[in-house]
This record gives C-alpha cells, sequence and structure tokens, in this order.
C-alpha cells in the first residue's frame, strides 16, 4: 500500500528531495555542536511517518487531484515539497560559518558535498573549525566620571571573562545588563547604542584585547562647530502625581489631595499629590502597595516596570499610563542631576457588573446543567477591593445508584442549589504590619462565606463553610496559597431507606462518612507552572498540597481536660469534628513537537490522607477517588478500587491513599477538531483492612500489582475559549479479578468501552 502511496512519482525531472543533512566536524571543540548548527538548515526535510512521506503525498494529491476531501487532507496535513537547491546550500553553508565567527571561531570554513540517489539529497556538510580566539585582556573606557561610579559596582556581575572564548551573544547580553542597570540608576535616556566594543586582534596567538566603551551624549555644537560630546544627565523624580479616576471626556478644575506613602525600610514616608475632578472613588491608600516610583529618588526603569505590573493587578483599573516630563523640573543646586515629573492617568472600569451563565457540566463523568448568577463590586470599599456574590444551581445525571429505585424520576436525579460571597483585599490583612511583605509580592487576602443544599439520590446535605486566607506570587511561575481558616460545617440527611442500610452496617467508619461533620481546617498550596500563554513551549506544572484539621481543638479540649461523648470523642456543637492530616502532590509535563503542532502530556499524582486522634475516618469530602472523565477513564466515576476489592455495594468508593499517572497524546484532525491517544495508570487503597473493603488495604508488598491500566481514544472540539471532549476507553488491566486473570485486552468486547465527557482537558 505504501508504494502506491509513493511520492516518487510527483517529483518532477531534475528535482531531487531534501532526504538528510548530515553535520561533521573536523575537529571537534565543545562550543560547536550539530544542535546549534542546524538551526540555520533551509529548508527542513519533508516529514516522514514510518518512512512515508504523507505529508507530502497528500500536498501532491490536491495537486494532482483538487476534491473537497484532498483540499482537507492539504490543509490539515499537507507541505509542499523541499527541493534541492544550490543555493539555499550555499546559504546554509554561510550561515553556519557567520555563526562560528559569532562564537569566537573566526575564519572558519564550512563545505558541502551532495549524492543523488533516486530522486533524494543527501546533503552533507563539513565544519572546518579555526581555533577559537580568547580574550587576552578586558579594559573598559568611560570618560563620565560619575557615570563610571555606578558602572564599576555592576562589574561583579558581569557576563565577560578574560579567558573566555569570544561570543557576540554573549556581548550583546552585556550590553542589555548594563544598560538595564544604569537606568534604575537614574540615567533615563541611556540605552544600549551608548556601549562600544574595540576589539584588537592576534591572528597568530588567536587572542585579543577587548575594550568596553561607554560613549558621552553627542549634541550639537555652537556656531562653528559640528556636534560635542557630554556627560550623561542623571535623573532624579521631582514630583508624582497621580490621577486614579482620568477621564478625557471631562473637563473639570482637579482638586489636590496630599498624600504620603511610606515604604519599608523608609520611615518618613514619601510625598504624592492625587488629583480628583469628582467625587472620590478609589482613595489614595489604596495605591500604598502600588506605587513603586518615589520622589526625591533616582529614576528606576524596574519601580516603572513594577507600578505598571501592580497597577494592573487591580481589576478596577482598565488602563493606566505613566509619563515623564523635564519640562521645568529643574535641578538639583549643585548641578550634579536633573529632575523628572512623573504624571500617573488611569481609567477605571465599570465598578458594577452582573452576570449570567449557564452551561453542561461534567463531573468526573456525571453530566447536568448549572446556572450561576454572579455580581461583582470592583471597589466596594474605596481601596480596590473586590466583592463578588454568586448564586449557583443545578441539576445532574449521577452514575451512582440510589438504594431505592423509585426514589427518583427523569434524567437528572440530583440538585444543587448554593449561595457564597466573597471580598478579595489587594493586600496582606494582618495583626501585624508586613509592609516589606505587601511591597514585594502584592498578596490578595479573601474572606468568603457559603451554603450549600444538595439532594442527592440517597441523602440531602447542607454545606455551611466560612474561609479566611491568603495569595500571593513569588515568581512569574511560582505561587502561595494559605488558609489559615477553612471551616466546613456538613449537615447530612439520608433517606428513610439509606438510613435503614446504614443502621444495619457494623462498619463504624463507613457510617462516619455518612453522618454530620465540622472540619475546622488549615490548608497551604505551591504551585509552579513556567508556561507561556504567549509561546508554544515545553513547560511544567506542579501543584503540593497540605491540610489538616482539628489538631487545635484538640489541644484546647486536651489541655481544658473536656469531657468525652460515650463513643470516646470530642464533640463541639453536639457534632465529632474531624481530625486527619492530607498531602497530595500533582505533576506535570507538557512535550510539543512536530512544529509545536503535537503534544505529549504527562501527568503523576500521589495523595494520601491520615485520620487520628478523634477520627476514625477522613471526612466523605476529602477522599480520594478512581474513575471518571478527569482520571481513571476506564471506570465510571468512583466504582474502581480500592486495591483489589471486587464486590459491589451500595457506597461510593473512597480511599486513603492515592496513585496514577496518566499519559496523552494530542494532535489536530482539521481546524477545531483534535483527537488523543491516552493511557492511565493507577488506583486508590485503604491504610487499614476494612470489612467494607476487603483487599483494599496498601500493603509495600502488593500494591503495584493492584495497579489499574486503561486506554483509549479521544476526540475535541477546540473553539479556543473552551473545549468539549469525548474519551472512549477500555480497561486493559482490572485489578479486581483474580491476580493471574488481570489483563483484560483479550477479553474486550464493543460495551467494555466507556465513553467520558468532559469540559476541557483532563490535566
Amino acid at each position: 500500500m505504501l508504494s502506491s502511496c509513493s511520492v516518487k512519482k510527483f517529483i518532477p525531472e531534475n528535482e531531487y528531495l531534501i532526504h538528510k543533512y548530515t553535520i561533521r566536524f573536523e575537529k571537534k571543540y565543545p562550543q560547536t555542536t550539530q544542535s546549534e548548527l542546524k538551526q540555520f538548515l533551509r529548508p527542513k526535510p519533508n516529514k516522514k511517518f514510518l518512512g512515508w512521506h504523507s505529508n507530502l503525498y497528500y500536498y501532491y494529491r490536491n495537486q494532482n487531484k483538487p476534491t473537497k476531501f484532498n483540499a482537507w487532507l492539504d490543509r490539515s496535513f499537507g507541505e509542499p515539497p523541499s527541493f534541492y537547491s544550490d543555493d539555499d546550500i550555499e546559504r546554509n553553508a554561510k550561515r553556519m560559518e557567520q555563526h562560528l565567527g559569532n562564537i569566537g571561531f573566526f575564519k572558519s570554513t564550512v563545505d558541502y558535498n551532495v549524492r543523488f540517489e533516486d530522486k533524494k539529497a543527501y546533503v552533507t556538510f563539513t565544519v572546518h573549525a579555526a581555533p577559537p580566539y580568547i580574550i587576552k585582556k578586558l579594559d573598559y573606557e568611560v570618560q563620565d566620571t560619575v557615570l563610571a561610579t555606578y558602572f564599576n559596582k555592576c562589574l561583579d556581575k558581569t557576563l565577560i571573562h578574560e579567558g573566555d572564548i569570544y561570543n557576540a551573544y554573549t556581548f550583546d547580553d552585556e550590553r542589555d545588563r548594563i544598560t538595564s542597570y544604569l537606568r534604575n540608576e537614574g540615567y533615563y535616556y541611556f540605552n544600549r547604542n551608548y556601549i562600544q566594543y574595540l576589539v584588537d586582534s592576534n591572528f597568530r596567538e588567536h587572542t585579543m584585547d577587548v575594550t568596553l566603551k561607554i560613549n558621552d551624549v553627542l549634541v550639537p555644537g555652537k556656531e562653528g562647530a559640528t556636534f560635542l560630546y557630554k556627560p550623561h544627565d542623571r535623573y532624579y523624580i521631582r514630583h508624582v502625581t497621580i490621577i486614579p479616576e482620568y477621564d478625557p471626556s471631562i473637563e473639570l478644575p482637579f482638586d489636590t489631595i496630599d498624600h504620603i506613602i511610606r515604604f519599608h525600610n523608609n520611615k518618613p514616608g514619601y510625598p504624592y499629590q492625587f488629583l480628583y475632578n469628582q467625587k472620590i472613588r478609589i482613595k489614595p491608600s489604596a495605591f500604598n502597595s502600588a506605587i513603586k516610583i518615589k520622589p526625591d529618588n533616582p529614576f528606576s526603569a524596574s519601580d516603572l516596570q513594577n507600578t505598571y505590573r501592580k497597577l494592573f493587578n487591580y481589576r478596577i483599573i482598565r488602563t493606566a499610563k505613566i509619563n515623564f516630563d523635564t519640562t521645568g523640573a529643574g535641578q538639583s543646586k549643585d548641578g550634579s542631576y536633573k529632575y523628572l515629573n512623573a504624571q500617573i492617568m488611569m481609567q477605571n472600569s465599570r465598578r458594577h457588573s452582573v452576570s449570567f451563565e449557564g452551561f453542561g457540566t461534567n463531573s468526573s463523568g456525571d453530566l447536568g446543567i448549572r446556572g450561576k448568577l454572579t455580581y461583582l463590586n470592583k471597589n466596594i470599599f474605596k481601596h480596590a477591593e473586590i466583592f463578588r456574590i454568586r448564586v449557583m444551581g443545578g441539576f445532574e445525571a449521577q452514575s451512582v445508584g440510589a438504594i431505592d429505585s423509585t426514589s427518583s424520576s427523569g434524567i437528572f436525579n440530583t440538585f444543587e442549589v448554593g449561595i457564597d460571597g466573597t471580598v478579595f483585599f489587594p493586600r496582606f490583612l494582618f495583626p501585624l504590619r508586613l509592609h516589606g511583605f505587601n511591597e514585594k509580592y502584592s498578596p490578595i487576602t479573601n474572606v468568603t462565606f457559603g451554603f450549600n443544599y444538595q439532594v442527592r439520590q440517597n441523602y440531602t446535605r447542607s454545606i455551611t463553610n466560612l474561609e479566611f486566607g491568603y495569595s500571593w506570587n513569588q515568581t512569574a511561575s511560582k505561587r502561595h496559597i494559605v488558609t489559615p481558616i477553612n471551616t466546613n460545617f456538613i449537615k447530612i440527611f439520608p433517606t428513610p431507606e439509606f438510613q435503614e442500610t446504614l443502621d444495619k452496617e457494623e462498619n463504624k467508619a463507613l457510617k462516619e462518612q455518612y453522618s454530620d461533620q465540622i472540619i475546622f481546617g488549615l490548608s497551604y498550596s505551591f504551585i509552579y507552572n513556567n508556561q507561556n500563554i504567549n509561546a508554544l513551549n515545553h513547560h511544567e506544572f506542579l501543584r503540593f498540597n497540605l491540610e489538616s484539621s482539628g489538631n487545635l481543638l484538640y489541644a484546647i479540649n486536651s489541655l481544658a481536660n473536656s469531657k468525652k461523648s460515650d463513643e470516646g470523642y470530642y464533640k463541639i456543637f453536639g457534632i465529632r469534628y474531624s481530625q486527619y492530616i492530607k498531602a497530595s502532590i500533582d505533576v506535570r509535563e507538557y512535550l510539543y513537537f512536530n512544529s509545536k503542532k503535537n503534544i505529549f502530556a504527562l501527568r503523576f499524582f500521589l495523595g494520601s490522607a491520615i485520620p487520628y486522634l478523634n477520627s476514625e475516618e477522613i471526612p466523605y469530602t476529602k477522599g480520594f477517588y478512581a474513575g471518571g472523565a478527569n482520571g481513571m477513564r476506564g471506570w465510571h466515576f468512583k466504582t474502581l478500587g480500592p486495591g483489589e476489592y471486587s464486590k459491589r455495594n451500595n457506597y461510593e468508593r473512597i480511599g486513603e491513599i492515592q496513585i496514577e499517572a496518566n499519559a496523552e497524546l494530542r494532535f489536530p484532525l482539521y481546524r477545531f477538531l483534535k483527537a488523543a491517544l491516552f493511557l492511565d495508570v493507577g488506583n486508590i487503597w485503604t491504610y487499614s483492612e476494612s470489612t467494607v473493603y476487603p483487599g483494599g488495604q496498601f500493603k509495600f508488598n502488593t500494591f503495584y500489582k493492584q495497579f489499574a491500566v486503561d486506554g483509549g481514544v479521544g476526540i475535541r472540539l477546540d473553539f479556543s475559549y473552551f473545549l468539549f471532549r469525548l474519551d472512549f476507553a477500555a480497561p486493559f488491566l482490572d485489578p479486581a479479578y483474580p491476580e493471574d486473570d488481570r489483563w483484560r485486552i483479550q477479553y474486550l468486547q464493543f460495551n467494555d468501552f466507556i465513553v467520558n465527557f468532559g469540559i476541557g482537558y483532563p490535566f
């Protein structure tokens, strides 16, 4: 079949496809690598799949037989032929020679030879790398004596050293580094073009003397002179004027409010002028942690960028513009520096907004419909605080069956409604004034209160929660979330049929899952994500969660010698409170290839929850489960595990340990239509042997034999802003079967495949 799809018959006479590039070195240096030089080779050979030029075949097929289907194949997969050309190969050699010169291997040569065979061109480049030039001596020439004092301070971090091999790219990076440093020291008009390198090379010894020179400013001279050189001007900030609610359509006089902002380690504070020409909606103190441009301090490009970045963290700010002006700013008394006046103008977004959102949902395979009404106030206390209140409700078709099959009717057998309110403060609320922390990280404090009422097939449940927490970005890729107060009051009302089942249950730990609970917890999360949303590059994601509950209450009860219940537990408000510790780590890797059209996504998850002292069982809402659209897709929601448990009961399967790994190859089919091949491995376990889930206990000598494996294919409709997903999965290895009969591939039938509907990617 592949022979009938060969592209050889389409290749014109006297034309040859670039089949392969080979790069050889007459003498190898560590600095000269094939991977660096291959980036200069054009055109790239046509892609192959199992030795077949599939993409090129689709291109030619459409050229010769233009049909709608062939045009679709060409648009989706086709690529034009990469023909051999003497000019292209010559340019490749010149580009490699130029690169070798840029990294210090001057006068290197690259020659090539070509072998033509069976309409293919095999090109071999041979690199004759000349000995590299070494920086023997490095000097600096700065005529501006004032600038030289600041320049000398930054030399301890220089990128260029004596004994290094010359590298033009490193020289450019050093230009940028010095420019950035000087612009942070008041040199407002300085740019990289003032930095010049003077190179004196010794051909015989392959060494060079390098002088880094910073030129003065060239200005027009007086009559009779063309140009003169003068030292660089250094600028200080004189006045900072801020217009928090700038509206170009309103022409009213401004009222001025003087305001002092105190920075960490600067006790006196700095004066700012706030201008208002209408009713004050955002108070000056709202910007205490956002404004970084300081009066009577040298201009700093870093402070400028930090001010922009922090202002745009405020939802009430739609746009911001910062201008600097020397007009009338003057200079210092001794003339050693000049002044700049800064003006910060902000335009606000709408303060109030109401939105309604209706959407389909997927909770690990259980489909439903949900609506959400959201009210947003972006400046409720006039300090850029955000107040959000949401009213939510929805129906869902749960796959877990009811005890009484007559208790529900219709497609949707569960109902949920809730309300929550949250206030986000753009600062760290704490009894102690952490000015330094607020300045550096721009933390957000959130206070949330919510109530949720749920109607399930076997019970109804109300959840009241109160949360107080902080979040901040340590860097662009590192984020911390700390929630010192996370309280949940869970009230459960079983149906009469389910209550009868619970009354007959002898396992107290299992009954506890369906009893009233109080969780007084605290949690911490660390998130690392180096994804660049503007570029499709390899990236990693890591999330570590740590959570505990009940420890403070238990300590207070113990110190106060409180009386325990008849069952031997402490209670609060007549309800036994939960005590546990829970930790999990989620690691993901995303690898792009094939011109960044394809993605190989990997995920590993490890979690553990341990109940102790006042609890025998972790709360139902805090347990781990396996199965569903976002994990082990070969099993329905909460139907896998624990361990090798194989029987059926009326309870949802929850574990205290979870190990799971997922791999997914994602690739495009046509425009918004995409596909995936995936494999899932994992399971859940209990810490101790359970009479309800025999065989579910985690043991080091058996757990690796109890991993479940599934695989399948997925279809995705990617509309950029949202993605619909259909995953067809089947169990390959099922630990519920006897150990010698767990591989199920040979027994698979059509009805063994499970269809999972999802919104968004599983990870």
